[in-house]
């Protein structure tokens, strides 16, 4: 009897001391629900925003000032990152008593940071590097830790209203925050930058479609350098070696020398347009770029330019060889110009003068035509000159 008796004790006692510590608990079930909530709503904001996004449109920018909606992804997934460790880590710490008055008012600022337009700076920490060159790989960034934390406040038997994370003391109600209103805060930081996101697609410059280039600019650069290809075919294929070589004065190019310096800058432009698509698309760039007309304008005019210096001919081939020379390097850029699915308007090759010191692919293209037009008038000119060869 006494031994039943002790028994009934001993479960009577932990009966109330469950209660006990079941009643100390601050975090409530109910305050876990919410924060899953949050985090759940927000991420499925934010994947909603960007889904279908091509590089083109998550590297728009509104100006060189601003992020475009990669850096905002980017910069969201290193907050959740931080934010999943913070957690995980701070729910181990000792349980801490005597910051947790007015939780209420603390809560409505945190929760009021979703809709506070005041403009803030990135700590260093978590500003965008461009570590991630694609939609998916940045979604996956951003997911990844989301749902880590998601798993952690689903699954942890910690009371978050009793661990705390702490900053410097000059940032006010933000320096000591409980975990519950520290996840409060990444919510409203997605919603926050979810917003943002919408701010950049509803700029008047922003790709809606998704490129700048189409395939009339695609259709009319083959016309015109097929043209140019052909015309300097016409002209020169029928021209004996004393014909190719002559030269109107001593200072002046023959018609080798001018086809070479032609496929010299074959080689030169299909590189420049190489190496420009091998880094990210720049679309905040192409509203200031120059237009068709202007480049071949300046392709048209009279005045004599001066040619680079790794275009100047150095006349070691004869004859046809300089057109096979020109035509080989014509043949691939043609070849490239059908077969890519890059916007041309949106990679850029520094160009030092031009608008942010910048020409896009497409205009770099341009000029090459009307560079070829330029000099099939000039190759015109040696041959209607007295002295050249009949």
């Amino acid at each position: 009897m006494k031994h039943l008796t002790t028994i009934i004790l001993l479960i009577s006692l932990s009966t109330i001391l469950y209660s006990q510590v079941q009643t100390s608990k601050l975090w409530t079930e109910e305050d876990r629900q919410f924060l899953l909530e949050g985090l759940a709503q927000t991420r499925a904001d934010l994947l909603n925003e960007v889904k279908g996004l091509n590089e083109v449109q998550i590297a728009f920018k509104p100006d060189s000032n601003k992020w475009s909606i990669a850096e905002v992804l980017e910069h969201l997934g290193t907050f959740e990152e931080l934010l999943h460790w913070d957690v995980f880590c701070n729910q181990y710490t000792p349980e801490q008593k005597g910051f947790t008055e007015n939780v209420t008012g603390k809560d409505s600022i945190m929760l009021a940071y979703a809709t506070d337009t005041t403009k803030g700076n990135s700590p260093p920490i978590a500003v965008p590097l461009g570590r991630f060159t694609t939609l998916d790989e940045l979604v996956k960034y951003f997911e990844y830790h989301r749902n880590q934390v998601i798993s952690l406040v689903k699954n942890t038997t910690a009371d978050f209203r009793k661990h705390y994370i702490y900053r410097p003391s000059e940032w006010g109600d933000w320096a000591v925050r409980d975990l519950h209103q520290y996840i409060v805060v990444y919510i409203t930081h997605t919603t926050r930058h979810t917003n943002q996101i919408k701010r950049i697609k509803a700029e008047p410059n922003y790709p809606v479609q998704g490129k700048f280039w189409t395939e009339q600019d695609r259709k009319s650069l083959l016309k015109e350098l097929s043209r140019t290809k052909q015309s300097i075919i016409d002209e020169t294929t029928k021209l004996s070696v004393d014909q190719w070589h002559f030269k109107p004065s001593a200072d002046a190019w023959s018609i080798a020398q001018v086809v070479e310096h032609l496929g010299l800058y074959e080689r030169i432009f299909l590189q420049e347009a190489w190496i420009a698509l091998e880094l990210p698309p720049q679309p905040q760039f192409y509203k200031a770029s120059l237009s068709d007309s202007i480049y071949l304008s300046w392709m048209a005019e009279s005045q004599a330019h001066q040619s680079a210096e790794n275009a100047m001919p150095m006349g070691f081939m004869k004859g046809k060889d300089n057109l096979t020379y020109f035509t080989f390097g014509r043949d691939n850029i043609i070849d490239f110009v059908n077969k890519t699915s890059k916007d041309l308007k949106v990679h850029f090759t520094p160009r030092e003068g031009e608008p942010n010191n910048r020409r896009s692919i497409h205009g770099l293209l341009v000029v090459h035509y009307g560079h070829t037009d330029r000099h099939l008038r000039q190759i015109l000119r040696i041959k209607s000159n007295p002295n050249f060869p009949r």
